[in-house]
């Protein structure tokens, strides 16, 4: 079982273990905001219901950035590939260096974007300009979304959907 975690503000922050949920909750950090009905966690002198969602006390600190991810540069783009505009599944897509490794390309949010394995295979090495192929969009570090940070599974509890909206299931 897990726990969303709400910042004081409602904004989603994580999804943490129910034994990181229980110690949040005990040590007064945090508050239910919803609960499991049917379990129940007991102690030598309490027992209480297993938080499926709980709100911080205190701002989150620290800036919530997205990953770097190969799932979330799918999401990014939509997995769409960025040269020709036709949308696969994750594990049909591929990377793309905008700027090549072999030229001192970067792996990151402004260099890579997703791509079919036919444009990759196409532009190889060189730059997009030099293999005659356009970029849809200009890559770039996505802002904070609970899409992008969340992962929510098949069995998590729907209310979360709430709080995080709709998405792909990720098992």
């Amino acid at each position: 079982m897990r726990t969303l975690i709400l910042d004081s503000t409602y904004r989603p922050v994580r999804i943490v273990s129910w034994e990181k949920a229980m110690i949040l909750f005990l040590t007064g950090k945090a508050e239910v905001v919803n609960e499991y009905q049917e379990i129940t966690i007991r102690s030598v002198n309490n027992h209480f219901k297993l938080p499926k969602i709980l709100r911080l006390f205190g701002r989150h600190k620290g800036e919530l950035k997205v990953r770097f991810t190969r799932t979330n540069v799918f999401v990014r783009d939509n997995f769409q590939c960025q040269y020709c505009a036709i949308k696969m599944p994750g594990h049909q897509l591929t990377f793309d260096h905008v700027i090549p490794i072999s030229r001192q390309g970067k792996t990151n949010w402004e260099n890579v974007v997703t791509c079919c394995p036919g444009c990759n295979h196409r532009k190889g090495c060189r730059l997009p300009h030099e293999a005659q192929m356009k970029l849809i969009k200009r890559p770039g570090r996505p802002r904070w979304s609970p899409h992008l940070v969340l992962r929510i599974k098949e069995d998590d509890p729907i209310e979360w959907w709430h709080w995080v909206g709709p998405q792909k299931l990720v098992s």
